[in-house]
């Protein structure tokens, strides 16, 4: 057994541009960065003076048109253009030997949601703080297409 254990909390955003007869017509990956408010929100969950404040959890899915690094500080997308939920929530069952938790989030846009340029998304809570952001290649969105957005974070 190690005596060291990665503690690192990671993210990746996995995109599918599905065609409409359901093939996948592209599909591409990118990491996450944690956001100041989001590292603030896990560590609430280990401070027992805020046992009983609710926490807002993570239920929207927010996307962007402005693929630029993250502002110092900053709190939202760069150019929003709107919110998705997040339809559900599991935890993928470990490999054997692996000792960590990987939590995939799904969303979804219909054909006729967020079409046009998209570069950046993020995880929201219920109460508007973002919790991850992730920047990547454009994808065009037309009402040809729906996209399926899973998001794993692995703690």
């Amino acid at each position: 057994m190690s005596l060291h254990e990665r503690q690192d909390i990671t993210g990746r955003l996995t995109l599918r541009l599905h065609a409409p007869d359901g093939r996948v017509a592209r599909e591409q990956t990118a990491s996450n960065e944690i956001t100041p408010q989001g590292r603030a929100l896990v560590a609430q969950l280990f401070n027992r003076d805020m046992a009983a404040t609710p926490i807002a959890r993570v239920s929207q899915i927010g996307l962007g048109r402005n693929g630029e690094k993250l502002k110092a500080g900053g709190t939202t997308l760069n150019e929003p253009i709107g919110m998705t939920p997040v339809r559900s929530i599991e935890q993928v069952p470990r490999q054997p030997n692996e000792t960590r938790t990987v939590l995939r989030l799904t969303g979804e846009l219909a054909e006729k949601e967020m079409n046009g340029v998209l570069q950046e998304a993020g995880l929201f809570t219920e109460d508007g703080v973002m919790y991850n952001r992730v920047t990547f290649a454009p994808i065009s969105k037309s009402e040809q297409f729906k996209l399926t957005l899973v998001w794993e974070i692995t703690f």
